[in-house]
């Protein structure tokens, strides 16, 4: 079994830096990918200078364009190069730019969960190094009742501290089994803007082929939480706007029932009143646009 880390990126190579030095020590991890977009020719050279000098002891595979392929099509692009360069039996973790790799031992009961052939992909918890001012994270953990709330409302509620269990949906840090990138599943490109629930159809894919997901607290990354730059980076009426957009989306795909929708709306809604007024002007926006089409 070898591991690979796959890293989109977006106009931040300063940032990316961090994240691939924090990987020098590993010995578990035997390569990485890296998949980033600049907005000038400078800091795409950036880019290709510091994966070439990275001297990590590992393969760097990697793709740098200027322009912006945006959060679903970058991370495709990690997808292909993993699935074109590794086998069935090894696993693919996928990070973001602005994550630290806290060493190896956060790694090992991931690796060990994925010797099941049953399981696709194990989840794990992301730790804020800072509380983030812009639409900041949040989970409910308490034990069995953020699953309980996920099927009951079709909305996704993480328990993000209880584990390992098995669970319908988890965060963004995967460790995915590369067998399911082989049976074609991938990230949904209609999911725009800051790819709020691109994961959650990812991973309602994986499920769908009949492996299981499972959460691992002791599996886990930290968090810079970076508010500039990014694919996912947006103001909060924009970010508000696409967590409209792409939920409604994501209900009307895997045909939730109604009721489910309503529950939905009202807890985004009610996200959006704790939020303030900027981000009502994100619901406005979203379902002005939704009526004229």
């Amino acid at each position: 079994m070898k591991v690979f880390v796959g890293i989109p990126s977006y106009n931040r190579a300063r940032i990316l830096k961090l994240c691939l030095h924090s990987f020098s020590t590993s010995k578990l991890v035997k390569g990485l990918i890296v998949v980033a977009d600049a907005l000038t020719e400078n800091e795409a050279q950036c880019y290709v200078e510091l994966i070439k000098n990275s001297n990590l002891g590992f393969e760097a595979l990697y793709d740098v364009k200027v322009g912006r392929r945006g959060s679903t099509r970058a991370r495709n692009r990690v997808l292909e190069i993993a699935k074109d360069n590794l086998c069935n039996k090894d696993v693919l973790a996928l990070y973001d730019d602005d994550y630290l790799y806290p060493g190896d031992h956060t790694l090992t009961s991931a690796l060990k969960l994925l010797q099941n052939p049953s399981i696709g992909i194990v989840g794990g918890r992301v730790i804020n190094l800072r509380r983030r001012k812009i639409d900041p994270d949040f989970a409910l953990n308490i034990p069995y009742l953020a699953d309980i709330l996920t099927r009951l409302t079709g909305f996704i509620v993480l328990d993000v501290e209880h584990g390992p269990r098995e669970v319908e949906y988890t965060t963004s840090l995967m460790a995915v089994r590369v067998e399911v990138l082989h049976k074609g599943v991938r990230y949904d490109e209609n999911y725009g803007g800051i790819g709020y629930r691109e994961e959650s159809d990812f991973q309602r894919q994986v499920r769908k082929l009949g492996f299981k997901i499972i959460f691992e607290p002791r599996f886990y990354v930290y968090h810079l939480a970076v508010e500039v730059g990014g694919n996912r980076y947006s103001d909060l009426e924009d970010r508000i706007y696409w967590k409209w957009k792409n939920h409604t989306y994501f209900m009307n795909k895997w045909r939730y029932p109604l009721h489910k929708k309503i529950l939905s709306y009202m807890v985004l809604s009610f996200y959006a009143i704790l939020n303030g007024p900027v981000a009502l002007k994100g619901v406005i926006k979203a379902t002005g646009r939704n009526m004229l089409n």
